[in-house]
């Protein structure tokens, strides 16, 4: 496959964005990453029926249950992963500079979006199943992995529902 420059565009401007992402994660703190934590808190906190509160050195916690949201938990790595899933996935239809932008936009909509659903369905996971080391690490791969091929295959068939034929 041949790309085009706006193709070639979106993927300069994709891999800034995941750059640029990964960047500003290394020394976020708590109260930098409320975007993601917030909503992610008190998702898990209705769906387990006990609330999170906010700590501004530790992020969300929760007491009773004895677990903490903290910033390495926001799903950023995530969020940028999904974000990267889904450009690459909707490349092709990126044709015009309009179709790219509008694509790229829509990447980061619904990469947050998913963020926060995919992140408080694993820590919710997480904690009914009350899973802890090396079992909380492989819950994380499998919801993640499992999230981020679902989006890269919605992405490739929502494409093909927009691609002209030339």
């Amino acid at each position: 496959m041949t790309l085009s420059r706006v193709q070639l565009g979106a993927l300069v401007v994709t891999a800034a964005v995941v750059v640029a992402g990964k960047q500003f994660y290394r020394g976020a703190s708590p109260d930098e990453l409320q975007g993601l934590l917030a909503p992610v808190a008190k998702l898990v906190g209705w769906i387990v029926g006990s609330p999170f509160t906010y700590d501004r050195t530790l992020g969300w916690v929760n007491r009773d249950a004895r677990f903490v949201i903290a910033p390495v938990c926001a799903g950023l790595n995530f969020a940028l992963a999904a974000f990267l899933a889904l450009s690459l996935g909707w490349l092709p239809a990126m044709r015009r500079p309009r179709d790219a932008a509008a694509r790229l936009a829509g990447a980061a909509v619904v990469a947050y979006a998913a963020t926060i659903v995919v992140d408080a369905a694993r820590i919710a996971l997480a904690l009914e199943t009350r899973a802890d080391g090396a079992a909380h690490e492989a819950l994380g791969v499998a919801v993640y992995l499992g999230a981020l091929c679902a989006l890269y295959a919605i992405a490739v068939r929502r494409r093909s529902d927009h691609v002209a034929t030339a």
